[in-house]
């Protein structure tokens, strides 16, 4: 997942307004955190004209956070459907999130629509990858055995679920892309922009991982990447360095 950076509380807005604690009823943030984070999901990171805000702390769980700009993602309907987040608990200690975690360190973005746990972990932050799968449903392809084949469900998991194919297209189109710039037919800001149009930045960013001038121009073109995960190279670092028991 690509690590994101919410605004500040008082952040001046471009149209001159400012960020409050709270928005009631909690769907006026939804411009504002497009504004802030892209017309992507949080989470499956894909480019859409219809995002929800996104309660990282559920309703059910917590109604005293239902208005609170703290608590506010945005997210497609699938991620925050009932077959994957929707109402979960969420304990931040036992999960990656975008807003909290350098979350791209965990996973590894594959050829096909794959993500998987990144095999440089140790058990415990292998544990809360996993975790953050179980909650969002991300690791939900054909053939993963996590999600058998059932009678009603043949790939193992609803038919719409469609994120993992719409990975497999973008990893497609990056590739290509690639093989374009490196015959110097397009430049990196080029492909930053047509990127922002596609979404799923970790794809991307995964793509050109031996290219630095286009993962720079991608941090910079998709709006809210937390630019204190990377370091001058552009190299995945930890985001909470100071913290002793992960500093993910």
């Amino acid at each position: 997942m690509r690590p994101v950076q919410k605004f500040n509380i008082g952040h001046v807005l471009s149209d001159g307004q400012l960020v409050t604690a709270n928005y009631n009823p909690y769907g006026k943030a939804n411009p504002i955190l497009q504004e802030n984070l892209g017309s992507y999901c949080s989470y499956c990171e894909v480019f859409s004209s219809d995002l929800e805000v996104e309660h990282v702390i559920s309703k059910n769980q917590d109604r005293n956070l239902e208005t609170s700009w703290s608590n506010f993602l945005i997210s497609c309907g699938r991620c925050n459907g009932r077959d994957n987040k929707t109402n979960k608990h969420v304990d931040f200690s036992r999960l990656y999130m975008p807003h909290l975690n350098n979350s791209l360190l965990p996973y590894e973005y594959k050829e096909g629509g794959v993500i998987a746990i990144n095999s440089d972990l140790n058990d415990t932050q292998k544990e809360k990858a996993q975790n953050t799968f179980n909650l969002l449903g991300l690791d939900k392809y054909p053939g993963n055995p996590n999600y058998p084949p059932t009678s009603k469900y043949p790939q193992g998991f609803p038919p719409g679920d469609k994120r993992w194919e719409h990975r497999r297209k973008a990893w497609d189109i990056a590739v290509c892309k690639r093989t374009d710039y490196e015959n110097n037919i397009i430049f990196a800001r080029n492909i930053a922009e047509f990127a922002t149009q596609r979404g799923f930045f970790s794809v991307w960013f995964t793509v050109f991982n031996a290219h630095i001038e286009v993962k720079q121009q991608l941090i910079i073109a998709f709006n809210g990447t937390a630019i204190n995960c990377f370091n001058d190279d552009n190299e995945q670092i930890e985001r909470n360095p100071i913290n002793t028991v992960d500093k993910i």
